[in-house]
C-alpha cells in the first residue's frame, strides 16, 4: 500500500529564484502575474477624455463648493456634481463621482491652497487642449476685498506625469507635483508653459499628415501615435487592423490607406459612444471607437462617465487586491526564504555527519588490535577483518590505543544521534515548506477581499501575522469554493487551505477527490450523488485540478484521484495537507472555469 503526502516536489526552480533575489523577486513576479492575468494599466486616451468633457459641460456656470483629497484622487465638488480626478500613476483618469464622498479625506498642502483660492468660485469653462490628455478649468472668484480673479486649473492625465496646476495671469501659483525638467519648470512663481507637442489635432489639422509622413522613417504605428493627438499604441493598432497592414517601416503606399481609416474612425468617434472590452468577463480596454482588432466582446455606453467609472473601479479594485496580495506574499516568501536557508545548512550538517559508521569501525579495529599498537603514534594502519582492506586511522598521540578507541565510539554515537535529529528536522522543514508553498499558491489565486481575509486569518493562526486590533472590524461573508456542474455532477474547487479541509471533511465516502501530483493546488471534489462517475467527468475534473494548480501553464499535468474514503487528515498535518492512498494518476492538459 502506497501512502503519499500532498505537497511540493517541484520547488527547485523557485528556490533558485529566492536565493538570487528573495522577496524582491517575488514582488516583481506578482506584478508580472497581475499584468499577465488581464490587469492591464491602460491609458485614458485623448479620445475618451474628449467624449467625457463634451458630456461634462453641465458643470459650467456652477460653483465649486469644496475640494477633497484621498489616496491620489482629488475631488472638485460642484453644486451639481463631483469631478473625480485620479492622478494615480498606474491609472490616471477623470470622471464624475456619484456624490458619495467619504468623510475620511486626507490633508494635503496643495488641496489646502486650492481651497484658499478657488473654493466658492464659478466655473466659466471646462475644455480639453486639442485631443491631448490635458483638461482646463477656468474659474472666476472675487476675493475678500472684491478683487476679481481668473484662475486656470490645468489637469494632466498622463500616467506617472499626471498633475494638477493652478495658474493666474500666466504664472504658476502652485501644483500638486512641483517638478523641474529640461522641458518646463512647474514651480510656484514660474511662468506657465504648456507641454510642447508637435502632434496635430486630428479634427482640425488632419491634412497636415501629408507633409509629415514624407520624412518619417519609423514603423506605421509609431507614425500614428507620435504624430496625431489622442492616439495610443492600442488605437494605432486598430488603424493597422482596419487598413489591413502589418506594422512595418512606413512607405508611401501605406499613407492613403491610413488616412482613409483615420477619417472613418473620426466619423465613428462622432457617434459619442464609449466601448468597454471584456476578456473572461473582466474589462481590459476602454475606447471612444470600436477596437475590432482585439476580437473581444464589448459593451457600448452612451453615458461616458458611467463607462469610465465602471471600467476604472474594476482596475482600482484589481490594483487594491494586488497590493494586498503582494503584502501577504512578502510575508510568506520571507518565511520560505529563511527556511530554505536553514534547510541548506541542515543538509550540509547531514553531509558532515552521515559517515558516522566509519568511527564505529575505527573504534572496533583499535580495540581489537590495541596490543599491536605502540603508544605515542599519530596514525596507524590496520586490516579490516571483514573486508581485508587496510584502513589508516588517525590517532591522538597523547592517548593510549584504548583511549583512542573509546573516543571514536563516543564520536560515533554523537554523530549518529545528531544525524537522527537533523533528518527529523529536515523532514519537518520540508513539510513546512510544502505548506508555505501551498499558501503562496492560494495567495496567487485570490479573487476578492473575502479570500484575502481568510488567508490573513490563517497566517495569524500559524503566527506569521499579528492580528490588527481595530475599533470597527469590516464584516466579510465567508468565501466559498468555486462550484460548477458537468454531466449532472456537482464539482467543487477549494480556494485556500481551510476550504480544502472543509471540502474533504464534508464530502461523502464515495465522492471523488483530485489533486495535482506533487505540486501546490486546489482540492477538487466531484459529488457522486450515489452514481458512478463516468470517464468524461473524471477527465474534466482532473483538467480543473491541473488548471487550479502550479501546473496551470503546463501540459500533460499528472493528477492523482481517489475516493474520499481513502483521504484522511492527521493531527500533525497543516491546514490543506492530507494523506491519501489507493489512488490512480491521470495526465491531462489544464483548464479553468473561465475557459469552459
Amino acid at each position: 500500500m502506497t501512502i503519499t503526502l500532498t505537497g511540493l516536489k517541484e520547488k527547485n526552480n523557485l528556490n533558485i529564484h529566492f536565493k538570487q533575489s528573495g522577496p524582491l523577486w517575488a514582488a516583481l513576479f506578482m506584478l508580472y502575474l497581475f499584468v499577465s492575468k488581464g490587469g492591464k494599466l491602460v491609458p485614458y486616451d485623448g479620445f475618451v477624455m474628449n467624449q467625457f468633457i463634451k458630456q461634462g459641460q453641465f458643470i459650467t456656470n456652477n460653483y465649486l463648493k469644496n475640494i477633497y483629497f484621498k489616496k491620489n484622487v482629488v475631488y472638485f465638488s460642484f453644486t451639481n456634481a463631483d469631478l473625480k480626478i485620479s492622478i494615480n500613476p498606474n491609472f490616471s483618469y477623470m470622471t464624475f463621482e456619484k456624490r458619495m464622498l467619504s468623510n475620511e479625506m486626507e490633508r494635503h498642502f496643495f488641496i489646502d491652497f486650492l481651497r484658499s483660492r478657488i473654493r466658492n468660485s464659478k466655473l466659466l469653462s471646462f475644455e480639453q487642449l486639442g485631443f491631448e490628455r490635458t483638461a482646463k478649468l477656468t474659474l472666476e472668484k472675487n476675493d475678500e476685498i472684491g478683487t476679481k480673479h481668473l484662475y486656470e486649473i490645468y489637469i494632466d492625465i498622463m500616467g506617472k506625469h499626471s498633475n494638477i496646476i493652478i495658474v493666474e495671469d500666466n504664472k504658476i501659483l502652485d501644483a500638486f507635483k512641483r517638478i523641474a525638467t529640461r522641458y518646463r519648470n512647474i514651480l510656484p512663481g514660474e511662468k506657465f508653459k504648456l507641454f510642447t507637442s508637435s502632434k496635430i489635432n486630428p479634427k482640425t489639422d488632419l491634412d497636415k499628415l501629408i507633409h509629415l509622413h514624407k520624412n518619417f522613417e519609423g514603423k506605421i504605428s509609431e507614425f500614428i501615435y507620435k504624430n496625431i493627438q489622442g492616439f495610443s499604441k492600442i488605437t494605432a493598432n486598430e488603424v493597422l487592423f482596419r487598413a489591413n497592414l502589418e506594422d512595418r517601416m512606413f512607405s508611401e503606399d501605406d499613407f492613403l490607406k491610413i488616412f482613409k481609416v483615420i477619417r472613418e474612425l473620426l466619423e465613428e468617434f462622432e457617434q459619442n459612444n464609449i466601448y468597454i472590452y471584456y476578456e473572461k468577463n473582466n474589462p481590459v480596454e476602454i475606447s471612444a471607437f470600436k477596437l475590432n482588432h482585439l476580437g473581444l466582446k464589448y459593451r457600448t455606453y452612451v453615458d461616458v462617465s458611467l463607462a469610465i467609472s465602471e471600467y476604472f473601479e474594476w482596475i482600482e479594485q484589481k490594483s487594491y487586491l494586488f497590493q494586498l496580495k503582494k503584502s501577504l506574499e512578502n510575508i510568506v516568501v520571507n518565511k520560505i526564504s529563511k527556511l530554505e536557508n536553514v534547510l541548506t545548512k541542515i543538509e550540509e550538517e547531514i553531509r558532515k555527519n552521515s559517515e558516522y559508521e566509519k568511527f564505529r569501525k575505527w573504534g572496533e579495529l583499535l580495540k581489537a588490535y590495541f596490543y599491536k599498537i605502540d603508544n605515542f603514534q599519530n596514525e596507524v594502519e590496520l586490516q579490516d577483518w571483514e573486508t581485508g582492506e587496510k584502513i589508516k586511522i588517525p590517532l591522538d598521540d597523547a592517548k593510549t590505543p584504548i583511549e583512542n578507541a573509546n573516543y571514536y565510539f563516543k564520536l560515533y554515537n554523537k554523530k549518529k544521534n545528531k544525524l537522527k535529529g537533523l533528518l527529523e528536522r529536515k523532514k519537518f522543514i520540508e513539510k513546512e515548506l510544502d505548506y508555505l508553498y501551498q499558501i503562496w499558491y492560494s495567495i496567487n489565486e485570490i479573487e476578492n477581499e473575502r479570500d484575502i481575509e481568510e488567508i490573513k486569518k490563517e497566517l495569524v493562526e500559524i503566527g506569521l501575522m499579528k492580528e490588527k486590533k481595530t475599533k470597527q472590524k469590516k464584516f466579510f461573508e465567508r468565501s466559498v469554493p468555486r462550484k460548477t456542474e458537468y454531466n449532472g455532477f456537482i464539482i467543487y474547487i477549494g480556494k485556500n487551505n481551510k476550504q480544502n479541509d472543509e471540502l474533504v471533511k464534508k464530502s461523502s465516502k464515495d465522492d471523488l477527490w483530485l489533486h495535482a501530483h506533487g505540486m501546490p493546488g486546489a482540492h477538487v471534489i466531484v459529488k457522486s450523488g450515489g452514481k458512478e462517475i463516468d470517464e468524461e467527468t473524471l477527465k474534466y475534473a482532473a483538467q480543473l485540478a491541473a488548471g487550479y494548480s502550479k501546473g496551470r501553464n503546463s501540459t500533460n499535468v499528472p493528477v492523482d484521484y481517489t475516493k474520499i474514503k481513502n483521504v484522511r487528515k492527521t493531527k500533525d498535518l497543516r491546514p490543506g495537507m492530507v494523506l491519501y492512498d489507493n489512488y490512480k494518476t491521470i495526465y491531462v492538459n489544464p483548464r479553468r472555469l473561465d475557459d469552459v
